[in-house]
């Protein structure tokens, strides 16, 4: 049509609609899983962003696999096949899951301050008013008026408000002295305000999407120590088991023992070579060891019972009806590195480090924005538009008098003919100026930012307080892994003590140079002593596991990676 002829018309309108429309709308964060719904632009404009957006379930993904490992009746797993699946099965782990999840919707939801909006609103208006004046046309003057608007507005991160605005009015009136009846005014114009200085450059609008982006972050940060506490949770827990497993051999060793012990004073007893007290001291004995042993059992069942709980998302009647027979021996872990390196890496990679750094980065942020708050405001504001006519010409006869003149023809006209006076760039205007407004006292702006500068230091403060207490974990955790080291070497020497201790006593006993109280006085030293050994290998072991914990290494020392445990839901 020969209204969109004027070139300066055509980019004008081009670069309006590509602006408001298709910019915000292509932004993306590429390093965040997808959260966008489905669909082409146009589609997520007029439909999808309207819609409940899909939230999955995040489900675990390994009961299947545990099944599989189940044979005769029993679940013979390693260190390693407990973490694994712990990471696949434990509903802890799942519920941790869930914040990330969440924060990620909130990265969507800081990105929504610079979206665009679009509003039209059509509106009719019937107006009848008595004259005034003989003027007017009659005893009363009937106005319908027709309104079709359309608003289409785009902030911008550094401060600029943009708006493109339509509007055609219709309107129609039985005053003789209106000359286009019904008319028809088009408007079309772009303007925009920009903050010079408060809310000026990008601090203003982007802090929300910079926030959002440290808040998931530090979720991810919270889920890496939830997932090392769980793992280390057990670590701990399957140790314990294999020291209950060892602990049970050690306690049938020495019920076997005591038994012998048991007969062979009662065989004496019945030669007259042995008082009744001896076999009296040696069922004490046996009863006291049989104890201890239903004591360990007990206590294996319990730890079972919790690992089960920590490698499987099964309750109630549905729980691993199997027994789990660890693999993994007790045997001397790894030697640690240097303290000075521990303390090193673990003030760079520990969770709670990275968190409070992403919190004290929100703090910035605040003290940067509610700096910029305390400036007066100063706005530029500028617009340019275009204005057309059309309608229906009535052409009348005034020559005879003003009332009443009699019509001599009718020319037709309507939305084209004013779409063409719009576009034809013969009715422009345009606008520009500044507006200037300083608050005395500026008190809340005040308080605002000293507010914030207070909690970047109270968190500076709390970062420094953080570094040092995990400092002091490492120290001690390192300090308990040589100790535990040093108690294993002693431990052995007395096993070795008292197994020579018990063969002599025995070898006197044979003779009948010994009584029945020292042997099963050295049996009980041996079994005190191997149950300390035990004790001593099993701390050992949990111990390295604890300074793992505290340097931050238990993800790696297991080859854990976080994003494949985290498993987030895509769209």
């Amino acid at each position: 049509m020969a209204y969109f002829n004027n070139p300066f018309t055509r980019r004008l309108m081009t670069f309006g609609v590509c602006a408001l429309l298709a910019l915000p709308l292509s932004a993306q964060d590429k390093k965040l899983p997808e959260l966008k719904p489905q669909g082409g632009t146009l589609a997520r404009v007029f439909k999808s962003n309207y819609q409940v957006p899909t939230v999955r379930a995040i489900a675990v993904r390994g009961e299947s696999l545990l099944d599989s490992m189940i044979r005769n009746g029993k679940l013979e797993i390693s260190e390693q096949d407990a973490v694994n699946l712990a990471l696949a099965n434990n509903l802890d782990i799942n519920v941790l899951r869930y914040t990330p999840y969440l924060q990620l919707w909130g990265v969507e939801g800081g990105k929504a301050v610079l979206n665009p909006t679009i509003q039209f609103g059509p509106s009719i208006n019937r107006n009848v008013t008595p004259a005034s004046s003989a003027l007017q046309g009659g005893s009363s003057v009937l106005t319908l008026t027709n309104l079709y608007g359309l608003n289409v507005h785009k902030p911008f991160e550094f401060g600029l408000d943009f708006d493109f605005n339509y509007s055609t009015t219709r309107a129609r009136t039985n005053s003789p002295f209106s000359s286009l009846n019904p008319s028809l005014t088009s408007i079309w114009s772009i303007g925009g305000t920009q903050h010079l200085l408060q809310s000026f450059g990008r601090i203003n609008r982007s802090r929300f999407l910079a926030i959002a982006r440290n808040n998931y972050d530090i979720s991810l940060d919270n889920f890496s120590g939830g997932v090392i506490n769980i793992v280390n949770n057990v670590l701990n827990t399957y140790w314990n088991l294999v020291f209950n497993d060892e602990d049970i051999g050690v306690k049938e060793a020495s019920l076997k023992l005591a038994q012998l012990t048991l007969e062979q004073t009662q065989i004496q007893e019945q030669v007259g070579t042995m008082a009744p007290l001896d076999v009296l001291q040696a069922q004490a004995q046996v009863a006291s060891v049989n104890q201890q042993l239903i004591v360990a059992r007990y206590n294996r069942k319990i730890t079972e019972e919790q690992l089960k709980k920590l490698i499987s998302s099964r309750s109630g009647t549905a729980q691993i009806e199997a027994t789990i027979a660890p693999t993994s021996r007790a045997v001397p872990p790894p030697p640690p590195g240097s303290m000075t390196d521990a303390i090193q890496r673990a003030l760079e990679i520990r969770p709670e480090v990275k968190a409070q750094l992403l919190n004290l980065a929100n703090s910035k942020v605040q003290v940067d924005y509610t700096k910029n708050q305390l400036l007066p405001v100063l706005d530029l504001t500028a617009s340019y538009s275009q204005n057309g006519l059309g309608g229906v010409t009535v052409q009348r006869d005034f020559s005879k008098g003003f009332l009443n003149a009699p019509i001599l023809g009718i020319v037709p006209g309507g939305f084209g003919d004013s779409l063409s006076s719009l576009f034809s760039g013969s009715n422009l205007g345009y606008a520009a100026g500044f507006s200037f407004r300083i608050p005395i006292g500026n008190d809340q702006a005040r308080v605002n930012n000293a507010q914030a500068q207070i909690a970047l230091k109270q968190g500076e403060e709390s970062l420094r307080a953080l570094r040092q207490q995990i400092t002091l974990q490492v120290r001690q955790a390192h300090e308990l892994v040589a100790l535990n080291q040093a108690s294993v070497a002693a431990a052995q020497v007395a096993v070795d003590y008292q197994e020579k201790r018990l063969q002599g006593e025995q070898d006197k006993y044979v003779l009948g140079a010994g009584t029945t109280f020292l042997v099963l006085q050295a049996q009980r030293d041996l079994q005190n002593a191997q149950s300390v050994l035990l004790q001593s290998r099993i701390a050992w072991i949990q111990s390295r596991v604890a300074l793992d914990q505290a340097v931050g290494d238990t993800l790696t020392a297991h080859n854990i990676i976080l994003d494949d445990v985290l498993n987030l839901p895509q769209k």
